[in-house]
């Protein structure tokens, strides 16, 4: 049955899921928009609920939609309109399960990480995860109220990278520090300071972790000196900071590149 109603439950569902952290967390779901992003969740297993195409997009993508033929709502053309985040739409939606918030300290920690602190801007945060995924991160953390994972925006800027990273939620930044100690990952706090070590001639630990504070005020002091060290980016002229998705990005390669 094709829907044209924008009134359908689903329908609203799926709205409600985009629109609103709230609704997420209450229903433990989260939506997807376009061919990519549903195909790279159905290559990793994701638990995908529904899925929203209209008939162009069943044709177009039916190879990979073809098991999911129970979980598939055919829509109209409107309907697609109104599901959409972007000002052109593939056709194609999905409602997804969350994946299980995994206990960082039950996990045995070796290698890269990358821990958030308090990172607000869902562009900047989707961006951190895709880079992450492209140098081999072993895991991102995310602590003290960084904007959500599962906002459409963050999904969408990770470009699949939510799929396959491991990425850990913790609320407390005492905490994480202390957990990434107990297992001998060292700590460096990204900060603008000439005092702080040039990422460029810091030789990192095998095991190691970057910590990245908010886009506008970065790490407070009190977080800085939980971290083992400091590390900063060199910059010329009068620059004096960079868009946080770039600066880890910088950071990251750094720290994975030996």
């Amino acid at each position: 049955m094709l829907i044209t109603s924008n009134e359908n439950s689903n329908i609203k569902l799926y709205v409600n899921l985009s629109a609103s952290k709230k609704a997420r967390d209450e229903h433990n779901l989260f939506t997807l928009e376009g061919s990519r992003l549903i195909k790279d969740a159905v290559l990793e297993k994701s638990d995908i609920n529904t899925i929203f195409a209209t008939e162009s997009a069943l044709e177009r993508d039916k190879d990979f939609l073809r098991e999911y033929a129970d979980r598939i709502l055919l829509i109209s053309d409107g309907i697609a309109k109104r599901l959409s985040n972007t000002k052109s739409n593939q056709g194609v939606f999905a409602i997804v399960n969350k994946t299980e918030n995994k206990s960082l300290c039950s996990q045995n920690l070796k290698g890269k990480y990358v821990v958030l602190n308090n990172i607000q801007d869902p562009g900047n945060l989707g961006t951190i995860l895709r880079t992450a995924d492209a140098v081999g991160i072993s895991g991102v953390i995310l602590c003290e109220n960084c904007c959500d994972l599962y906002n459409p925006k963050v999904v969408r800027s990770t470009m699949g990278s939510l799929f396959r990273l491991n990425i850990y939620t913790e609320s407390d930044f005492c905490d994480v520090c202390r957990i990434l100690k107990s297992q001998g990952i060292k700590t460096y706090a990204a900060v603008v300071s000439k005092q702080a070590g040039e990422i460029r001639s810091v030789e990192f630990a095998e095991n190691s972790a970057i910590v990245i504070g908010n886009e506008g005020n970065g790490l407070r002091n009190e977080h800085i000196n939980l971290c083992d060290e400091c590390v900063t980016i060199g910059m010329n002229g009068n620059i004096n900071s960079l868009n946080a998705g770039i600066a880890a990005a910088i950071l990251m390669w750094e720290m994975t590149k030996t």
